[in-house]
Parts: structure tokens; C-alpha cells; sequence
């Protein structure tokens, strides 16, 4: 039998997934392939009548030209030896959007009678501006901030001696390419202020002086990095397209060949990832939604042939394949920190496309949940956001200003969101005295404006339950009042931007991190600090095994939960994390979360050998042990009082430090949001095969026992809370 198993924690997985409702009608038929050259069969048959469709010669993804019909479907594929796969069966029915995008030829011919085409019509003008009179003065604002032509230079971080100045050359296209350009053009484009426009002429003229190879390459090997040609590729096609009615065909045909150059880089880099089989690349994955836009801006004035090949590459990209750390619960693997910019990078291909035809991308259950998810673990106003790089920025960062979004609620929240998300989209909004890195979905589109407009805010009911796993991205979070516990356990494995953090929690105490992650970039991505510190499990709120932490760099490094319950007052969730370590014939954690009072952690471990245990937790708040408990608590917040205590064996000693024992690299004079003022935590345990520890982190004492034999006692107000390996009872 053919075997569809991933190989690589960035490799496509098996869609439409087996025994499941489809994401989308029709569903992109995905599956993992070795090599992606590889040609397979494909078999689809419609169960209630026997209706069969085979492709021959295929590679994943295969997209259909049809909407299916309602029905009971199965599914499978056989590749060139007749090794064939099991069948997978899946279901179209009344809630499955109907996702049929149009081709690259529709929607050029939707262009066909226009000069100005994206995202906005020349008709829509005079409404859009008089809706964004609150933006209006906010980019006044932030044009203010632009840089003189006369100051702008070409990145240098390739000359000898000038290498640590990549981190100050993304700094510095983020502010000149992103944030200036792109301000000007819209007032222009919205406000049709000409003086403006001339100065944004001004910038791309400049900008298009710039050698599109080096450090401003999008083509491996990437010595100097990406970021300059992300930022290009990003703004350079919209400005040259707003701003075409200032320029004369000289200065156009001056800009022209470098946006070409970009776009061949684009899809050069797109194919040599092999990114449609491969997609979890973060930066080669904002590709396909600036390739759509280049290849919609440069159809009329290039070869349409190739155009129309780089447009169907990009709406093969979001048919079916993307969001690929996106779930249709709105969750998001690389956590809040890289949701918040994720969730934005293609919109101006999106809305293009929405205002040019009837179809929206944004049907796709991800981006219709992304809300929730955002209102849980991104728009809050914490200290830190769990988990992943970036967890410890804010949005009006100093490390990567507008990264983490100003806004991560924009354009979402007036669709698919309730009354405290529009409220929230709100009150954000009003924080923002200029705009950085994100501005492309900052003045709302015709069509946006139609939600915003509606007076008919969905209603939804706030979640009956304290807690809420997100399955697809691995994250759980429980609260109560302004209490919340979230944690990680993921079937996406500790890679790129995800830690070795599997089974990882955070415990935030009215915006602060009473239990939290630590470290930081360092404050470069790759720095030692990072690569050994802020990945590693050490740390994280986990415990080491022999010193050495869990898996890195692996596909197979998951976690999973075996059961959540909850009741008056409590929630407790169980989770397995034996894949993320090595070997471990068993690791079932289990958190209970008690409101009013704080967590307690059962580790429950069984391994193939004996070997120590290093037990860990870090704290923002200050710490110090007393007799067997470690005090926890804040000089500028009284309430912020906690203890931490082993309850399974008191006999051993917590070891504390503080900071990092480490001297923390800073880049090109880059401030951190993060903070060193961290404690760090360790119980340490004697080689054994087994070890069952308990540990809890209260504000308000509880009686808590563990018998040794696999039942944990907690005495709640009203009843006994009984938890087991796979049971939570209360009696």
C-alpha cells in the first residue's frame, strides 16, 4: 500500500483529511510527496452513486475546474509502481463555502476596460475617502516621519565590516519602503494629493536604482538575507500602479524592468523551495500574494502569457494550500506574534481580487475564525503573547515596529467578528497615532466598507466554556476573570519559528507573566541567546531529561490531548508529549487550572532507561524560596502574590536564578521589547525509569495531594476534584 506520510515539518498534509467535513467546495486534493516531481492517479469517487472522476499524470495539489455536489466522497491516489493508498473519505454538505476562484484569464478581462484596477476604482474614490476621515490625519502623521530622497541608500551589510548592519537595513526598507512609500502613494491615490504623489515618484525612482541581487535578492542563497526584496516585492507594484498617472512613459519604463526582475525572483524562488509541495517556509510563503498582485499590475504591460502563469500560481497558492499554519478554527501554528502579520501580508491580492470579481478569499473557514483565535491570543494586552518567536513584542514594538501588528483585528473584526471584537478593532484603532509596516488594508475597500457599515453586527455569544483548545494549531487557553492559563500541545513539531516548547505553558495574571516563557532574539534572529536559549526547552516551562531538552527540527516532535474537562471553577486538560523527547516511552502532563487560586502541574513520565530529571518553571514576578515554597510577587502589584510548592516530594530543593548567564548581543542599536528581569526555577530529580511530579503555583492556598499510585486530590470549595491518567472526575 502507498503510504502519504510527511517528511518534513514544512510538507504539505493530506487535504481533504480523512472521515472529515471538506474545508471548501471544491477542496484541493493535497498530499505529501517525496519529490515533487513525482507523478501519481488520482480516483474520486462521489459513495451515494458511484460517480467516479480519475486524473492521470497528476501532482499534488490537484485542483478541480467544478464545484462538487452534496455528497459523501472518497478519495485516493496510486503513483507509478501501482502502489495505491487507502481511500479517504470526506463530505461536502450545506456549510462547506463555495471556493471555485476564477482563472488568471477572468480576471484580466474583469481589467480590461480600466486603468486603475487594484483594490480600488475610480469610482469608489470619493466614498472610501470620505469614510477614512479619522485615517486621514493619522497618515498626515506618519507621512511626516518620511525620509528625504537625498537619505536614502542602498543597503550595504555586503561590505566587509558592515555585516551586523542586516538588522538595521530591514529596519530601515520597513520604514522607507513600507511605511513611506506606501503613505504617500495612498494619499495620492485616496486624497489625490499631488504633492505627495510627486515625493512618492521620487522614493520609487530611487528605490528602482537599487540592484535587485544581493542584499536585496529574494533568490537563495540569501547571504545577506530577504528582507529588503520582501519589502520591494510587496510595495513596489501597488505604488508603481497607484502612481502611474504622475509619471511620464520614461520614468515608467525606467521602473518597469526592475519590477519584472522581482517578479521573475518571485517565481524562481517559489519553484526552487518547491513550495507548493513544501509551503511552511515563512518568508518564502509571503510570496504568492505579491506575486499575484506584480501579475496583475504588469499584465497590460507585459508579456500576458507569463503573467497569466504567475497569477495561477498564486491562485493555486490560496485555493487550496494556504493558510498552511492556518486551521478553519482560526488558529494559527507559529503562534500570535507571526498570526498578526500573517494574516495580513496578502491582502491587497485578496481584496483586488474580491473588488474585481464576486469570489473572496476571505470565505475560507481560517479567515472567517482568525477572530477568535486573535481576541484569545493576539489583541490582548499582555505582557507577553505565547507561544513562539516574538511572544515577548508588543505592537507598538521597539524591536520590529509594526510586525506585531497595530491593528491584527482589521479587516476581520467588521466581518466575522462579534460586538467585543468590533469594539476591540475599535479601541486599537484609536491608539494608533501613525502607522507602521502594515497599511495596506489601513483605508477600507468598497467592499470592506459594506461591513463596516452594517449595522447588523453578528451577535455572538461569548464561549459558554472557560477553556478552548485549538486543535489545528495545538494551543489551549482557559480563563477566568482577568486569570488566564493557555498552553501548547501541536501536531505541527518544534521548527522554524515554533520552540522546542511542546506541552509548554503560561500562567498571566492580569496582563503579566506569573508563569511565562523566556529569552529573546537576542535581539537578532539566529543569535546565540536565541538559537540555544529562546528555542530550546530550557527555556520554556518544561522539564529537560538528562539535561537535554525536547526534539528540534522535527515533523514527528507533536503533542496531542488526551482529554479536557471542566466545572464549577476548574479546567483540566491532559496532554501527551512522549514524541517531542527522546526516549521517552511515555510524558502525559496534565494542567488543572482552578479559578480564584492558580495552576497545578502533573507531569506523569515513563523512560526506556533511567535518567535525572531538571524540572523548570520562569517568572517575571520576583522570587525567593522560603523553606520548601518559592514565593512569587510584585512590588507595583500587591495582588500579584504567589507560591509555588512540590507536592509530590518536598524532600527536593528548588535551585533559582536570575537574568541570563549570558552576555545578550544587540544589533545595530536595536532595543528589545523583552525583558532579563527573569527568574528562573529548577527542581532536580535522581536518575530513575519513572517520575510522577506535582507542582503547583497558587495565590490562594488549596489542599492538594498526590497518593504516588496515579490519582491527584484537589479540595475545591463545594467537592473533591479526582484526576487520573485519562480522567477528571468531581465527586
Amino acid at each position: 500500500m502507498l503510504e502519504l506520510k510527511r517528511h518534513h515539518d514544512f510538507q504539505l498534509f493530506l487535504s481533504p483529511e480523512d472521515q472529515q467535513v471538506a474545508l471548501t467546495n471544491p477542496p484541493s486534493f493535497n498530499w505529501p510527496q517525496p519529490a515533487s516531481e513525482l507523478l501519481y492517479n488520482l480516483e474520486l469517487e462521489l459513495v451515494d452513486t458511484q460517480q467516479v472522476w480519475e486524473w492521470k499524470g497528476v501532482r499534488s495539489p490537484l485542483q478541480l475546474s467544478f464545484k462538487l455536489e452534496i455528497g459523501h466522497y472518497r478519495w485516493r491516489v496510486s503513483n507509478e509502481s501501482n502502489e495505491t493508498s487507502q481511500w479517504f473519505v470526506f463530505v461536502i454538505d450545506e456549510s462547506v463555502p463555495d471556493y471555485l476562484a476564477p482563472t488568471a484569464s477572468e480576471l484580466f478581462n474583469s481589467c480590461a476596460e480600466r486603468t486603475q484596477f487594484m483594490m480600488y476604482f475610480d469610482e469608489d474614490i470619493e466614498l472610501i475617502k470620505e469614510a477614512s476621515a479619522a485615517v486621514y490625519p493619522k497618515l498626515k502623521a506618519t507621512a511626516s516621519l518620511a525620509v528625504d530622497v537625498d537619505d536614502i541608500s542602498y543597503p550595504d551589510h555586503y561590505k566587509r565590516g558592515k555585516e551586523a548592519g542586516k538588522r538595521t537595513a530591514i529596519t530601515n526598507v520597513r520604514e522607507w519602503i513600507d511605511r513611506d512609500l506606501m503613505t504617500l502613494s495612498l494619499l495620492y491615490k485616496i486624497w489625490q494629493e499631488e504633492e505627495s504623489g510627486q515625493q512618492a515618484v521620487e522614493l520609487l525612482l530611487s528605490f528602482a536604482q537599487w540592484s535587485p541581487e544581493g542584499p536585496a535578492t529574494l533568490v537563495r542563497p540569501l547571504t545577506w538575507g530577504d528582507e529588503v526584496g520582501l519589502s520591494l516585492s510587496r510595495n513596489l507594484f501597488l505604488a508603481y500602479h497607484w502612481l502611474s498617472p504622475l509619471m511620464t512613459e520614461p520614468e515608467k519604463s525606467f521602473i518597469r524592468p526592475m519590477l519584472i526582475r522581482i517578479a521573475y525572483q518571485m517565481e524562481e524562488r517559489l519553484e526552487g523551495d518547491q513550495f507548493l509541495q513544501f509551503p511552511g517556509h515563512s518568508h518564502t510563503s509571503r510570496l504568492p500574494g505579491y506575486l499575484g498582485v506584480a501579475a496583475l499590475v504588469l499584465h497590460k504591460e507585459f508579456e500576458r502569457d507569463v503573467c497569466e502563469r504567475w497569477l495561477n500560481y498564486s491562485l493555486t497558492v490560496y485555493r487550496g494550500i494556504f493558510p498552511f499554519y492556518g486551521g478553519s478554527d482560526g488558529s494559527w501554528a507559529e503562534g500570535p506574534f507571526y498570526s498578526s502579520s500573517y494574516s495580513k501580508w496578502h491582502h491587497a491580492f485578496f481584496l483586488s481580487v474580491e473588488r474585481l470579481t464576486d469570489f473572496s478569499f476571505y470565505e475560507h473557514p481560517f479567515y472567517k475564525n482568525y477572530c477568535d483565535f486573535a481576541m484569545d491570543f493576539v489583541a490582548t494586552d499582555q505582557k507577553i503573547h505565547p507561544f513562539g518567536d516574538g511572544f515577548w513584542c508588543q505592537r507598538e514594538s521597539v524591536e520590529w515596529p509594526g510586525f506585531f501588528a497595530q491593528n491584527p483585528l482589521r479587516i476581520y473584526a467588521q466581518r466575522f467578528g462579534g460586538e467585543q471584537a468590533v469594539a476591540t478593532s475599535d479601541k486599537l484603532e484609536s491608539e494608533i497615532n501613525h502607522y507602521a509596516l502594515h497599511l495596506l488594508d489601513v483605508i477600507p475597500t468598497i467592499k470592506q466598507l459594506a461591513f463596516i457599515n452594517n449595522s447588523d453586527i453578528k451577535q455572538k455569544n461569548p464561549r459558554a466554556n472557560a477553556g478552548y483548545f485549538y486543535g489545528y494549531a495545538g494551543f489551549g487557553i482557559a480563563k477566568y476573570q482577568q486569570v488566564n492559563l493557555s498552553f501548547r500541545a501541536s501536531p505541527f513539531g518544534n521548527s522554524s519559528h515554533r520552540h522546542a516548547d511542546q506541552g509548554n505553558l503560561a500562567l498571566i495574571d492580569n496582563g503579566v507573566g506569573v508563569l511565562t516563557p523566556t529569552g529573546s532574539y537576542g535581539y537578532c534572529f539566529g543569535s546565540d541567546h536565541h538559537s540555544q536559549w529562546t528555542q530550546k526547552t530550557l527555556a520554556h516551562n518544561l522539564p529537560l531529561i538528562g539535561g537535554e531538552g525536547q526534539i528540534s527540527d522535527d515533523e514527528n516532535a507533536t503533542a496531542s490531548v488526551v482529554f479536557q474537562e471542566e466545572g464549577e471553577g476548574w479546567y483540566c486538560c491532559q496532554v501527551e508529549l512522549a514524541n517531542a523527547y527522546h526516549e521517552t516511552e511515555s510524558f502525559t502532563r496534565t494542567y488543572v487550572f482552578i479559578e480564584g487560586h492558580g495552576v497545578v502541574i502533573w507531569d506523569d513520565i515513563k523512560l526506556h532507561q533511567a535518567n535525572t530529571l531538571q524540572w523548570r518553571l520562569h517568572s517575571h514576578l520576583d522570587t525567593k524560596a522560603v523553606s520548601d515554597v518559592v514565593q512569587l510577587s510584585s512590588n507595583t502589584s500587591p495582588e500579584l502574590q504567589y507560591q509555588c510548592a512540590l507536592v509530590s516530594d518536598n524532600k527536593v530543593p528548588v535551585t533559582l536564578e536570575f537574568g541570563y548567564q549570558e552576555e545578550i548581543p544587540v544589533s545595530g542599536g536595536i532595543k528589545s521589547d523583552a525583558t532579563t528581569d527573569i527568574y528562573h526555577l529548577q527542581w532536580d530529580f535522581c536518575a530513575a525509569k519513572a517520575h510522577s511530579v506535582v507542582v503547583n503555583c497558587l495565590k490562594k492556598p488549596l489542599n492538594v495531594s498526590f497518593n504516588g499510585t496515579g490519582e491527584l486530590n484537589i479540595t475545591l470549595e463545594k467537592a473533591q476534584l479526582v484526576i487520573t491518567k485519562k480522567t477528571a472526575n468531581v465527586i
